[in-house]
């Protein structure tokens, strides 16, 4: 009887044991499983802007997009992207829908405010190209002449009035019918950041030039985090990322591919 009752008892145990470790080993690999899941960066973006974030035969690309994949890629995450409206991205930022923003983002005194802001990856400036052969070398002998723009509520167009307000400007309402405008002679020049000018005439080849001189005060551009514990834990991220890519070439490869020249001196200069 009591050799009976021994029997059961080391089984009870070994059934007891079985269960405990077998559900260690469940919450191991459920905690493993949710780790790996939580290994992602979401990010907000219109992906309506050529060169930043743009869709190509239907597929997202661009410099700040492949930036964001390319850090991410770095510390061993994953990044998932949703379009939205412009208008709305920073409120999916605030409604933790998302982590970030990659989408040409200023990292203004204003937006500094309310939103903490990774390391820059762009610095843009106001800027005019001209075609090759004409005689501008400075913003002032455009005085009196015209540059094409579009969008009437860019910031391009407020820089250059307070920049030097007699150089007239001619708004359309698309980037392509501006561009087309310095192509037939209407205008004598095109109004953008230094880094759009510098990918559309990498793109289409154009022969056109950026003048050396700037309208504007360089504008930092980083992806904006939400300031609490989820957004720093985001951005240091991005920050080691962000690093890793500029020591080993990666940020200046993606750079020229979009703007033909190095990042890495533009970003550097203060």
């Amino acid at each position: 009887m009591k050799k009976h009752h021994y029997t059961l008892w080391v089984i009870s145990l070994v059934i007891i044991v079985a269960i405990v470790v077998g559900g260690a080993l469940l919450f191991k690999k459920s905690t493993t499983k949710t780790d790996s899941n939580n290994k992602t960066i979401k990010i907000a973006t219109a992906g309506t802007i050529f060169p930043n974030a743009y869709k190509e035969n239907g597929k997202l690309t661009g410099y700040d997009v492949e930036i964001a994949q390319a850090a991410a890629k770095a510390e061993g995450y994953k990044v998932k992207f949703t379009t939205t409206d412009f208008d709305g991205v920073f409120g999916q930022v605030d409604a933790g829908r998302v982590d970030t923003i990659a989408n040409d983002i200023g990292a203004t005194p204003e937006r500094r405010k309310k939103y903490i802001f990774s390391d820059k990856y762009n610095k843009e400036t106001t800027n005019i190209a001209v075609k090759n052969g004409t005689q501008y070398q400075q913003i002032k002998e455009l005085e009196g002449k015209t540059v094409a723009t579009s969008g009437a509520g860019n910031n391009f167009i407020e820089t250059l009035k307070e920049y030097d307000p007699q150089v007239k400007i001619k708004v359309y309402e698309t980037r392509d019918q501006a561009v087309q405008a310095l192509i037939t002679d209407r205008v004598d020049g095109l109004l953008y950041s230094r880094g759009t000018l510098s990918a559309l005439i990498k793109q289409q080849d154009l022969k056109w030039r950026v003048i050396d001189e700037d309208a504007s005060s360089p504008q930092a551009i980083a992806y904006p985090f939400k300031d609490d514990e989820a957004g720093h834990k985001s951005r240091a991220v991005f920050n080691k990322g962000l690093k890793k890519i500029k020591s080993d070439g990666t940020l200046n490869k993606i750079s020229d591919k979009y703007f033909g020249y190095d990042m890495t001196q533009v970003i550097s200069k203060k």
